[in-house]
């Protein structure tokens, strides 16, 4: 889906002038006039509208200076901003604009490589099949790479173990883990469908201005947050629920005792 680029232009980005000088539009944006600069010529800001020997800014100059902000706050480098921007201008993909990475980088852990023999001290004492390890990496948990085992989710090295140390096999942690990713897409799925009809739908119709990138950023960033908080939160509600009933199964009948 292609940008509007009369819409994004026609979008007030704020509401100072709307023809500023490379110092005015630098210190409405609280940066030096330097990086402004070196912004036009790293290709991430456009050149000003030359009259005479002064060029001048407008508020689409203005709002991309703030997103440029608003993406290094959120980790991005540069290059990656320039990337994103490139891609934006040609009307290809939000993916870097919106990065989901810079969403929420607490959930962020970098894949583990183990070779196959680490991966089977992790389950020392317990076992892991060749079968198993194929299974692993068809419903995508593991992925193989010669003679090393790339985890996508570390919890399966670290968690899975405990979890077989309790009693429960390998293969049944196997079939909850694609049964949870079944469930975990279901839910996705749900909130995806709130966000495209509430939130995207409106920002297409408005012809995808450039100006409301950074919020729409901000609002991908809320719902995500909410739906974790809201799924952990049930979550954690239901497994007391039935923590407690297994603890009261256990404890002694008081009327058997008393007789």
């Amino acid at each position: 889906m292609g940008v509007n680029q009369t819409t994004a232009s026609a979008e007030p980005a704020s509401a100072g002038p709307v023809e500023m000088t490379i110092d005015e539009v630098a210190r409405d944006a609280d940066i030096p006039v330097s990086t402004v600069r070196m912004y036009q010529n790293k290709g991430l800001l456009a050149p000003p509208t030359k009259r005479g020997r002064v060029g001048y800014y407008g508020v689409d100059h203005a709002a991309r200076l703030r997103l440029i902000a608003h993406l290094q706050d959120r980790g991005f480098s540069l290059a990656a901003i320039k990337e994103a921007l490139d891609s934006w201008n040609a009307g290809r993909s939000l993916n870097h604009l919106l990065g989901v990475g810079a969403i929420a980088p607490s959930l962020e852990r970098a894949p583990l490589r183990l070779t196959l023999s680490e991966l089977a001290e992790r389950f020392d004492g317990i076992g892991l099949s060749q079968s198993e390890i194929q299974r692993a990496a068809a419903i995508g948990l593991i992925a193989l790479d010669g003679s090393d085992v790339i985890i996508k989710h570390e919890a399966f090295a670290e968690i899975g173990p405990a979890v077989a140390r309790l009693g429960v096999p390998v293969s049944d942690i196997l079939d909850e883990y694609e049964a949870l990713g079944e469930a975990v897409d279901a839910i996705a799925e749900r909130f995806r469908a709130v966000f495209d009809e509430h939130i995207w739908a409106p920002f297409a119709e408005r012809g995808m201005p450039t100006v409301e990138v950074a919020s729409l950023t901000d609002e991908v960033g809320q719902l995500t947050e909410l739906a974790t908080s809201v799924v952990t939160v049930e979550l954690q509600e239901r497994f007391a629920a039935f923590a407690a009933d297994y603890v009261a199964k256990a404890q002694p009948d008081e009327a058997a005792s008393d007789g």
